[in-house]
């Protein structure tokens, strides 16, 4: 996670000067790769993610989009056990050339990308509420809660991302988006260092407002693939809020005039990628493109966005 200050960071706006407040953070230095151990698993973290799964798959069947429900449909995603990650990664490497790479926690965003640019995603077998959770967090204070956490735990990386990477536009999307970070890191225009950390924080925020917390338009179409009709004028896409019962509620609540917690904003990227946020908290705002396609041809055609020269 970029942290060191420089002086580029006036030009960012909706700062939150502690929203890394707490969190576990592994970088290539550290020992990040953690193998899941699938025979260790409790029936308490069985449950856990049962629960989970359970409160807020309704709420993902009606109001999330099509390429997450035929993603779903394909993978061994279990709704009473933890997903083993052996039997999903070689379906996913079949289908888009992705593998899931176990990790400790958090990875800082130059492993992340770095990893994505190789169509690597890593994934963690913790999950929140657990008594592992909170060992690892014993010396802090952090939201560690049913309904949101801002740890990336087993339930959001495979409950909230993975469907989507068997979907190839979006799998090569997130590929293209790992490059970008990498080339970013390489620094082989010789920016330096502080416009390199300002550039690549510039990503982060458009990974966080598209891929992790975006809304797209209703297409009418994907209600073909639901239980219940979609009543609101959105679909999510955004996997931090799949897999965040407070957040797909907060969602619901906001698009449908039931609460003014946060704003729903028209897809703007370059608003976006000078647009902070707070892990810790739900979402003041959220950004609404008219399709995934949009969303992928956006992003080819303004790479200048973040390539900032001062």
């Amino acid at each position: 996670m970029i942290k060191n200050k420089n002086k580029y960071d006036h030009l960012f706006k909706n700062v939150s000067p502690a929203s890394m407040s707490g969190i576990h953070i592994f970088g290539a230095d550290d020992d990040y790769f953690k193998p899941q151990k699938y025979n260790d698993v409790t029936n308490l973290e069985n449950r856990i993610w049962e629960d989970l799964f359970i409160n807020v798959i309704p709420l993902i069947d009606q109001y999330v989009c099509r390429e997450y429900l035929l993603g779903m449909r394909t993978l061994p995603i279990p709704k009473d056990r933890f997903p083993e990650f052996d039997a999903i990664s070689p379906l996913i490497e079949n289908s888009t050339n992705w593998q899931l790479v176990p990790v400790s926690g958090f990875l800082t965003e130059d492993l992340f990308f770095d990893l994505n640019a190789n169509r690597k995603f890593p994934v963690t077998d913790i999950i929140r509420k657990s008594p592992r959770f909170e060992e690892k967090y014993s010396s802090e204070s952090i939201h560690n809660e049913e309904g949101y956490t801002p740890e990336p735990d087993i339930f959001h990386d495979i409950q909230g991302h993975i469907p989507f990477l068997m979907n190839k536009p979006y799998a090569d999307f997130m590929h293209e988006v790992g490059i970008l970070g990498d080339n970013i890191l390489k620094d082989e225009r010789r920016l330096g260092a502080e416009l390199v950390s300002h550039n690549l924080r510039r990503l982060q925020n458009f990974a966080w407002w598209t891929y992790e917390f975006g809304l797209i338009y209703n297409n009418l179409d994907t209600n073909h693939f639901r239980r219940k009709e979609n009543d609101m004028e959105y679909e999510i896409y955004g996997s931090g809020i799949i897999s965040s019962f407070d957040e797909t509620l907060n969602v619901i609540n906001c698009a449908k005039g039931l609460s003014e917690k946060s704003k729903i904003l028209p897809y703007d990227i370059e608003e976006i990628v000078m647009t902070s946020f707070n892990y810790s908290e739900i979402q003041d705002r959220y950004y609404v493109v008219k399709s995934m396609e949009e969303l992928y041809k956006s992003f080819k055609n303004n790479q200048e966005l973040f390539w900032f020269e001062g």
